[in-house]
């Protein structure tokens, strides 16, 4: 089937192509004038039953186009509208639909604005293009876009004879697909460019070099200077052909120039200043402009820029160091700014010479030497060299004035050297030291007068040295109120241990106080001299030969001195307070818990083996304990122990009695040791007792716990007590277990209630259960009765609970039996803060128990010790 299309690049087809496997080709020719048609292009499947089409299956483009696909979806046998086709991205990103357009019913297209470049992703270097039913149903075939960054820089330049023009370029691999090939394509214009270079068909292409840093060199020779080269990029892959932007350049441009050639430099020798002087390059107009870098000479080197232009092929730059032997380098462009600078000439250097006669002449001192032979004294001058800047920049030799106090006068010369000696005769010799170089002599020079009346003279009053550190020594001293005027002072220092030469130095007249750097052993011993000089003669001197060791830091850190004691101080009194409050804590925190050496289940324990402690934290498998081991903060009980009734009458109530014996401290037991006479022995002898009376007609168990807290005592005390006021007659039976067990027992309770309560009539009355919980005060002891627990034969025996709820929760939750009887007050203010008992009550012992009974918080001491597991006893009393 043959179709023709004008002036279009796609076709919307019909049902029938959409369902074939027809193979679709397109062929093309120039539609003005004559001509042929071109061959056919690759021959494109439509695969049968395709579900999606795309035109164009795969694209490739440059950065920053836009582009357009367009999209066919058949859902099964049904084709999809182009109102209900959605395009998505990688599936990751929905395109808006706003760049969606319908081309017909059956065939939607989209657009895409501004591409970036395709990031590669693995082996994928495209972006899949996705056209999916509205109701994001897509099909797995989708679109490939690929998007190359074809914006590739060309320079060029034109060397200094004019004769050739390099161009530059390179291009990332990165972004380059696998098997594009690159090349360069380029026109002449014949003068000058256009204001809008575009690409040409009639292009040539130039060969270019390949470098291993992916840049690419082309060389265009011979060269049209005044010419347009307008250039570009051609990118060739089977996907297509892209080109990058076209560049123009003008050869006479962009120029490189020859660098300056001739150049010197010198430091003038009236000015002082760096004179550098060049010959301007070949094939430049005068309009140059010229940089000039300059530097010491050296390994390295500092480098600083003077720029000039116009100028007449020399300048003049000020340097600081004129003594110094500078490198100068110069390069070149165009004044305009147009092409480039050209490579720095040749290096030159200048050579150090004397510009001017030195500033001053040098510093000196002397040293005086007794000759007993001919009985003179001889006098060496000690000087100084002069440093460059001060002799600019060489001194050739030294020449010593002499004028003595007869008016008569000579000198010395000194070629090499920085000593003279000469005699001492007259009373008054003065000497001047003067520096000579090839320019001239120094203008400033330093006098000394020797005098033997002036060194009589003693204006120093005292001298002391102070080390600071083997590098540093202060030197201290004090003159007379009355004192001839000073014009310098002269320090000298050596070390007597060892024979060095002796240091001076020369200081101000208005100081006190001078730090000397020199390297100091001070273990040794050294001489310091200090001398003060007059415009007459020089003074008696003052020498000290030992350090002063803690009077300067006392004179001058005074303030040191005062802050350090408080410092101290402070220090000593917080570390005080942190012992006494560590104490305080210490105290606060351990002074309730009980000393588990003075109980009966801690005799013989050996508390420096660790594994004692491993005993009593660790969980023995072998036994299960009764008792909870409190870790957090619990509402507990206080002084609650339960018993169980014999007699038929009793077994269907309770009793709650708070005892109100007063408490009394017996410092022999603590605590805990009391709570387990009270746990065990007490309650278990009594109850034997009671059932060898006779009165009773069977045995009864008593299970009892108590409980301890702390609301009025840190512990628990022993007292013997009579309970009859509580256990009235009235209120049991005469043969009552109950009775028996509290009418003549020892009791070693603290103020608290009592609570007692009945086991079921089915269980066998022939246990004895006790249990020992962990209080609040201590940790109480198992039952002296270890061995019934393990009996096999013994029969089973039902437990009886004590059930605790808020009076929130009073509705449901308050469990006593129905035939429950009050035996006798309790106090308000002894007991738990909201507690009832579990299930209905009778209304006034209801009444009781809100009223009375509440809750505590009580945090239990830490640490915890497991204790073994509660045993039951079993006893076999015979009634009488």
């Amino acid at each position: 089937q043959m179709v023709e299309v004008a002036l279009e690049t796609s076709l919307a087809i019909d049902n029938i192509l959409l369902d074939s496997s027809y193979f679709v080709q397109v062929r093309c020719r120039n539609r003005h004038g004559p001509g042929f048609w071109s061959d056919w292009s690759t021959p494109y499947t439509l695969n049968l039953g395709a579900q999606v089409l795309y035109f164009p299956p795969k694209l490739l483009t440059s950065v920053g186009s836009n582009v357009s696909f367009h999209c066919i979806y058949k859902n099964e046998s049904k084709i999809v509208t182009s109102e209900e086709v959605v395009w998505w991205l990688n599936l990751a990103e929905e395109i808006p639909e706003s760049q969606y357009t319908l081309v017909t019913d059956r065939v939607s297209k989209v657009t895409l604005f501004n591409l970036k470049a395709t990031k590669p992703r693995g082996s994928f270097s495209y972006n899949a293009l996705y056209c999916c039913h509205q109701n994001r149903e897509c099909h797995h075939r989708y679109a490939e876009l690929y998007v190359v960054d074809v914006n590739i820089n060309i320079t060029c330049e034109t060397d200094g004879y004019l004769a050739k023009m390099t161009c530059r370029w390179s291009a990332n691999p990165n972004t380059l697909l696998l098997g594009t090939s690159l090349q360069l394509r380029y026109y002449r214009s014949r003068i000058y460019c256009p204001d809008f270079p575009s690409t040409s068909p009639n292009s040539e292409v130039k060969e270019c070099r390949f470098h291993k840093n992916h840049s690419y060199e082309c060389t265009f020779q011979p060269i049209f200077l005044l010419s347009g080269y307008t250039m570009w990029i051609e990118f060739k892959h089977s996907l297509g052909t892209l080109e990058s932007s076209p560049t123009c350049v003008v050869p006479a441009d962009v120029v490189k120039p020859l660098p300056p050639s001739s150049v010197q430099a010198e430091i003038t020798s009236s000015v002082g200043l760096l004179n550098v002087s060049w010959t301007n390059p070949i094939f430049t107009n005068g309009d140059l402009t010229f940089q000039i870098r300059y530097a010491v000479n050296r390994e390295e080197r500092t480098w600083e820029l003077y720029e000039v232009s116009n100028a007449p092929r020399s300048a003049v730059i000020k340097v600081q160091d004129l003594c110094v032997e500078y490198v100068v380098q110069l390069r070149c462009r165009e004044q305009d700014g147009s092409g480039y600078w050209s490579n720095w000439s040749r290096s030159a250097y200048t050579l150090v010479k004397d510009i001017q006669a030195p500033l001053q002449g040098p510093e000196f001192w002397r040293v005086i030497t007794e000759d007993p032979a001919r009985k003179q004294k001889n006098v060496t001058l000690l000087w100084k060299p002069l440093t460059k800047n001060q002799s600019l920049c060489s001194v050739s030799r030294y020449v010593i004035k002499h004028r003595t106090s007869g008016n008569t006068t000579w000198s010395q010369r000194v070629d090499n050297g920085t000593t003279c000696s000469f005699p001492w005769t007259e009373h008054t010799h003065t000497v001047t030291v003067l520096a000579v170089n090839s320019v001239g002599v120094s203008s400033v020079n330093f006098n000394l007068t020797l005098s033997r009346q002036m060194s009589a003279v003693s204006v120093v009053q005292s001298l002391s040295a102070y080390p600071v550190n083997n590098t540093c020594v202060i030197l201290l001293w004090t003159l007379s109120p009355e004192r001839p005027p000073i014009t310098s002072f002269v320090i000298e220092w050596k070390n007597l241990n060892k024979e060095e030469e002796m240091k001076w130095v020369r200081v101000p007249p208005n100081i006190s106080k001078y730090y000397i750097y020199d390297h100091f052993i001070l273990i040794e011993k050294y001489q310091f001299t200090l001398y003060p000089v007059f415009a007459g003669g020089v003074g008696k001197s003052r020498a000290t030969d030992q350090f002063t060791k803690g009077g300067y830091e006392n004179e001058n850190n005074s303030s040191l001195s005062v802050i350090l004691p408080i410092v101290l101080s402070t220090s000593v009194l917080l570390l005080g307070v942190l012992l006494v409050l560590h104490q305080r804590m210490k105290k606060l925190f351990w002074e309730e818990v009980p000393n588990p050496k003075n109980c009966s289940w801690a005799q013989g324990v050996n508390f420096q083996k660790p594994e004692t402690f491993e005993h009593l934290f660790i969980k023995h498998p072998e036994a299960m304990s009764f008792e909870p081991l409190l870790l957090e903060p619990a509402i507990v009980l206080e002084d609650i122990s339960a018993a169980k009734a014999s007699d038929k009458e009793d077994t269907q109530g309770f009793l709650v009695i708070d005892s109100m014996f007063p408490e009394i401290q017996d410092p022999e037991h603590d605590s805990a040791c009391s709570s387990s006479h009270f746990n065990s022995s007490s309650f278990s002898e009594s109850s034997r007792d009671g059932h060898s009376s006779g009165e009773m007609a069977k045995q009864a168990d008593v299970k009892y716990a108590t409980i301890i807290g702390n609301s009025r005592s840190s512990g628990l005390y022993e007292q013997e007590r009579n309970l009859r006021s509580c256990f009235d007659p009235s209120f049991f039976p005469e043969d009552s277990v109950v009775k028996g067990t509290f009418s003549g027992s020892s009791w070693e309770v603290r103020n608290g209630a009592l609570l007692l309560f009945p086991d079921p009539l089915s269980r066998q009355p022939s246990k004895t259960l006790s249990l020992s919980l962990i209080s609040s005060e201590g940790f109480s002891e198992p039952s002296d009765q270890d061995d019934a627990f393990a009996d096999g034969d013994s029969p089973e025996r039902s437990l009886c609970y004590l059930g605790i709820t808020s009076l929130e929760k009073r509705e449901s939750d308050i469990f006593v039996t129905e035939n429950s009887g009050l035996m006798c007050q309790l106090h308000t203010t002894d007991v738990l803060n909201d507690v009832g008992l579990l299930q209905p009550t009778p209304p006034h012992v209801n009444a009781l128990s809100q009223s009375s009974l509440k809750y505590k918080a009580v945090v239990p001491y830490v640490p915890q010790f497991q204790i073994p597991a509660a045993k039951v006893q079993e006893t076999t009393e015979k009634s009488s």
